[in-house]
């Protein structure tokens, strides 16, 4: 009987102790899952930019053509520096974020702990 409580008690004991481990693993796969889903959109802007790109490169038969093409190119790179910018700034508050809710859940954690010991 008294090992039955001592196993019981262990066991929960176990499973609080656990909860911040299990907590931190949930917010490094969210956190996972977000960064591939801005990759794999990033991705599919840059393919999307530079196909349109060579769509319009394959327009140029002429010199008018290809002062037009030129011309239009100066946007094709702003276009992939703006992405570029905000491809950095998203990747930037992921990990801000991330770092924030990995503080709190410290906190959280040290919290739990001191008031048991107390």
């Amino acid at each position: 009987m008294m090992n039955k409580e001592l196993f019981s008690t262990f066991t929960e004991e176990t499973k609080k102790a656990l909860v911040p481990v299990e907590s931190f693993n949930r917010l490094v796969v969210d956190n996972a899952e977000k960064l591939v889903a801005l990759q794999i959109a990033s991705v599919q802007s840059y393919y999307a930019l530079g196909f349109a790109n060579l769509k319009a490169l394959l327009e140029v038969h002429d010199a008018e053509a290809f002062k037009a093409y030129i011309g239009k190119h100066s946007e094709f790179v702003r276009s992939v520096n703006e992405r570029l910018a905000g491809d950095a700034k998203a990747v930037a508050e992921l990990g801000s974020d991330f770092n924030a809710e990995v503080k709190k859940l410290g906190e959280e954690s040290v919290k739990a702990v001191t008031e048991k010991v107390a």
